[in-house]
């Protein structure tokens, strides 16, 4: 939680710095030098800030915070997905990934895996960067201390 909180305030200092200080009261846009505009339009245009992710230990244990967690991680498999697209140069159709773990009474994923039945996307290092990503999903804490299967399907296709 730090991390991403020091993550954010560094990269919103890091987007004022980069806008420049503010014109002094009274001058006028022509009072400003066209050369000191010039390299921050040069610039590669900052990623947008991703929102962090859902604060588990507010959510209650339901289908709907599950689906919340995983809507706010697909982002990551889509990440895997778009890597294997440019390693092997675009020519990945669309696809679907099933996936299957379990989280645990603390709200961890274990034994998280891609499931052959319903996986159209047979790429091994694509089913591997997924398992990476859901390993390290953390979910809220099932009140009851039990343990909880899931499935959850993956389509992914190229973002343009």
């Amino acid at each position: 939680m730090n991390r991403s909180l020091l993550m954010v305030v560094v990269l919103g200092s890091g987007l004022a710095f980069a806008q420049g200080s503010p014109a002094k009261k009274g001058a006028s846009a022509k009072d400003t030098a066209p050369e000191a505009a010039a390299p921050a339009q040069e610039k590669k245009k900052a990623e947008p800030v991703r929102p962090p992710p859902p604060n588990v230990t507010r959510l209650p244990f339901t289908p709907d915070s599950i689906r919340e967690v995983m809507q706010y991680h697909s982002r990551d498999v889509q990440e895997c997905y778009e890597e294997l697209l440019a390693a092997k140069g675009n020519k990945v159709e669309e696809g679907r990934i099933m996936t299957t773990f379990t989280i645990s009474p603390d709200g961890f994923v274990r034994n998280a895996k891609v499931a052959k039945s319903g996986t159209t996307l047979k790429d091994p290092r694509l089913h591997e960067c997924v398992v990476n990503v859901l390993s390290g999903i953390t979910f809220p804490q099932p009140p009851d201390g039990r343990e909880y299967p899931i499935e959850y399907p993956f389509n992914l296709k190229a973002i343009k």
